[in-house]
């Protein structure tokens, strides 16, 4: 278990200055949106393979129960949505910014995920599977029963968040940072903790999780 971790700076969402053309949608009409700002947009249920948004803010939109395979977005900021039990296969999340949402069962299969950061989103039994994780930060998140299955986790910081009884158990890990956040319940392998950055009250609470006497 390392002191200290050399996770670089994540990229934010490259997002221009001047405003973004609003659209009212109520469905899927496009198959990409572009320098678009959506806000208010009920889309529970909703079913489309490809979208794409491309320099975009997404805000109080409601894509709970949706079916969004091969999901790609690039330089986008998501706020205050909703994406629960939702089920996202093989989607591409490039400089995305996920702040004050909720992403209680989402599902995500395949996925690649490079320079996101999630902040204070709920994000507890999220399930992410055979998915590359890179550059990413979870702050302040809840995460609780959260899964990473077969995942590859490189550079990810998980801060002030709630990890009780997420499983990490079957993932590849490299360069983990831990510190700050509950991890009471945490899944993990002894091989993996040369991976991790954690302070002094997580490593003591994982040592117990591993077996060892403490005293």
């Amino acid at each position: 278990m390392k002191k200290r971790s050399a996770n670089r700076s994540i990229d934010p969402p490259d997002l221009p200055r001047t405003p973004l053309e609003a659209l009212d949608i109520s469905s899927f009409a496009a198959d990409s949106y572009e320098l678009a700002a959506i806000q208010g947009a009920v889309l529970s249920d909703a079913s489309a393979s490809r979208l794409q948004f491309d320099t975009c803010v997404l805000t109080r939109i409601e894509l709970d129960r949706s079916t969004l395979p091969n999901l790609r977005m690039v330089d986008v900021r998501v706020e205050k949505s909703s994406a629960a039990n939702g089920t996202w296969a093989s989607p591409s999340l490039r400089r995305v910014e996920i702040i004050g949402s909720r992403l209680t069962g989402l599902t995500i299969n395949e996925g690649e995920l490079s320079d996101v950061v999630f902040r204070e989103c709920k994000a507890d039994f999220m399930q992410i599977a055979s998915s590359r994780i890179r550059d990413v930060r979870f702050e302040n998140c809840v995460l609780a029963e959260a899964e990473f299955r077969e995942c590859t986790l490189e550079r990810v910081a998980f801060s002030g968040c709630d990890m009780r009884n997420v499983n990490l158990a079957q993932a590849r890990l490299i360069e983990i940072d831990l510190r700050g956040s509950g991890i009471a319940g945490l899944m993990l392998d002894a091989a993996q903790l040369g991976s991790l950055t954690v302070d002094p009250s997580q490593a003591m609470v994982i040592l117990q999780m591993l077996g060892a006497k403490v005293g």
